[in-house]
């Protein structure tokens, strides 16, 4: 192979390169000799050349010959070693200390240590190179959606799990936050003996960019958008132009809020809004239902509760006191405030209020008023006293028809 050379003393030689030559066969035998290699002193037979390993990586061998002695020889010639060739043993010496020098220097550079095994030559192992740690990042969880529904006259269930009641008329905050705006008109139907249900849903606020979406009962007239009765025909679709994602179906789709209603014809407005905000409307002769999924807004308040995870403080009393009992005349999203009537049931309702709740709803009604911007009727002030007579009570309509109040037989207490 080529930087190897082999020798031996009889037969052929091969040189550096791998070049093959024959060697000269020996001179002539002297008496007794049997042998083609003859020596002064006698004959001998020149064994078979072996080879042996002088080093790793020098590329070169030597030889070692064995003789047998067979009795004097005559002849008049002695043994010449082979010749080595020394310059390819520099070169291969010189090479080797070449190497060990240049990765010395590569180790001392890197600050590593050279190791060794005794005829190995063995690569140095770079030490890791010290990096600057990369900022930690963290990735914040989307808010958990939550859900909140409004049934019947009407009956809730906040985004926290609370039950609280709203029987008096008029306009109401159901959703308030610094983003998110859900206001709901809430008025007394012949069927409920004048206690309210959800008569109209209005959607706005910042994340609609000051659009607006209303929908009502269906004797309450047409969808409106931005004022603009839209979606008049049945199934329909409504996509904002420049609110990408945002769009307002009306079909028959969508999982009922109460199942007293599964035999009824459907009329649904889904809300696909911002902020993963969807409210779904469902449209009934003289009242809606309705079911609210979104996450957690800044500042948020309203009918469905605060979202803080605790429902002992969504009662009807605890948000008004904190928002006010209705939204005042300023900051109505639509239309205007709807004139209050009290049915003489509900006037009957409240002598039954006990004393004590009587007077604390007078006085809270009339703290929580303030922010009405305008002076509460008489009836308007009946109207809040009410809910907080009868806002932890799920079933005032029923308990009024035990008490004998209700004498209308299409009065009923399903709702």
């Amino acid at each position: 192979a080529p930087g190897a050379g082999y020798s031996t003393s009889g037969g052929a030689a091969f040189g550096a390169g791998g070049g093959v030559a024959p060697l000269p066969r020996g001179a002539v035998a002297g008496a007794g000799c049997a042998t083609t290699t003859c020596v002064a002193a006698g004959c001998a037979t020149i064994g078979q050349a072996s080879m042996i390993s002088v080093g790793p990586g020098n590329g070169d061998y030597i030889t070692e010959t064995t003789y047998r002695y067979v009795g004097a020889g005559a002849g008049d010639l002695t043994v010449t070693a082979p010749r080595t060739i020394l310059w390819t043993r520099i070169l291969g010496a010189a090479v080797g200390i070449l190497a060990l020098a240049g990765g010395g220097v590569l180790l001392a550079s890197m600050g590593g240590t050279p190791t060794t095994t005794p005829g190995v030559q063995q690569a140095a192992m770079p030490l890791p190179v010290e990096q600057a740690e990369a900022p930690e990042t963290t990735t914040e969880p989307a808010p958990k959606l939550q859900e909140c529904t409004f049934w019947g006259d009407p009956h809730v269930l906040t985004f926290d799990g609370a039950r609280p009641s709203f029987y008096g008329e008029g306009e109401f905050y159901i959703v308030k936050s610094d983003t998110v705006n859900i206001q709901g008109r809430y008025m007394g139907t012949k069927y409920t003996a004048g206690l309210a249900a959800t008569n109209r849903v209005t959607v706005g606020g910042e994340f609609l960019d000051g659009h607006f979406i209303s929908v009502g009962a269906m004797e309450d007239g047409p969808i409106t958008i931005d004022g603009v009765p839209a979606m008049t025909k049945f199934p329909s679709t409504f996509e904002f132009d420049e609110l990408d994602g945002v769009s307002v179906t009306y079909n028959e789709g969508g999982k009922l809020v109460d199942g007293a209603t599964k035999d009824w014809k459907k009329r649904v407005v889904t809300m696909y809004l911002p902020d993963r905000v969807k409210v779904e409307v469902f449209r009934w002769s003289n009242y809606v239902d309705l079911r609210i999924t979104m996450p957690k807004q800044p500042n948020q308040d309203g009918g469905c509760g605060n979202m803080n995870g605790d429902p002992e403080d969504d009662s009807t009393a605890a948000i008004y006191h904190r928002i006010g009992a209705r939204v005042p005349k300023g900051e109505l999203i639509a239309g205007g405030r709807v004139e209050v009537e009290l049915t003489t049931v509900e006037e009957k309702l409240l002598t039954m209020c006990e004393p004590e709740l009587l007077a604390k709803a007078q006085k809270e009604c009339a703290h929580d008023l303030k922010s009405f911007r305008e002076h509460p009727s008489a009836v308007q002030t009946k109207s809040c006293m009410l809910d907080i007579c009868y806002g932890a009570n799920e079933h005032t309509l029923r308990m009024a028809k035990k008490a004998g109040l209700v004498h209308d037989p299409e009065v009923t207490d399903t709702v």
